[in-house]
């Protein structure tokens, strides 16, 4: 699998497909997409190698769960890491270069901050039968609940 930005910059390939794809209807997911959610693909950190531009990943904090990433050339968001699971990194789903991986990507599995006042009030989720999580799946918040201990 590969990937890259929106201006080709930041490059990256994946020894592995994700394991799940998560839409993220938070209030810093839809600022930065500009979108009613965003896509995350999440892999185990060590299938990810950056191929070109890794020096260009401007790292930004917003909350003291996670890191990301953006190309400091044309803004594509990139990725996103929790520190609950250094093991783990989600990255941006547009940014797959799909002809790379043959239609074998997984489905959408669960959408994320759905509660109102998270996700935008003008967008209504379609009736998709995907699961629905008001924040963070319970088990997912468990895991970030031992990790502030």
């Amino acid at each position: 699998l590969t990937g890259c930005c929106q201006c080709g910059h930041v490059t990256y390939s994946s020894s592995s497909l994700p394991d799940e794809f998560t839409n993220c209807h938070c209030q810093t997911c839809r600022k930065l997409s500009g979108a009613p959610f965003l896509t995350f693909g999440r892999f185990p950190t060590s299938a990810i190698t950056w191929t070109s531009g890794e020096e260009s990943l401007t790292k930004t904090t917003y909350s003291e769960l996670a890191e990301r990433t953006h190309c400091a050339a044309c803004g594509s968001p990139i990725s996103m890491q929790y520190k609950c699971q250094p093991g783990l990194i989600s990255i941006t789903a547009g940014t797959i270069d799909e002809d790379s991986v043959k239609k074998e990507l997984p489905k959408i599995s669960e959408h994320i901050f759905v509660e109102n006042g998270k996700k935008a009030g003008w967008y209504d989720i379609p009736d998709d039968k995907i699961l629905r999580y008001s924040k963070f799946p319970p088990s997912f918040q468990r895991k970030i609940e031992e990790w502030k201990k």
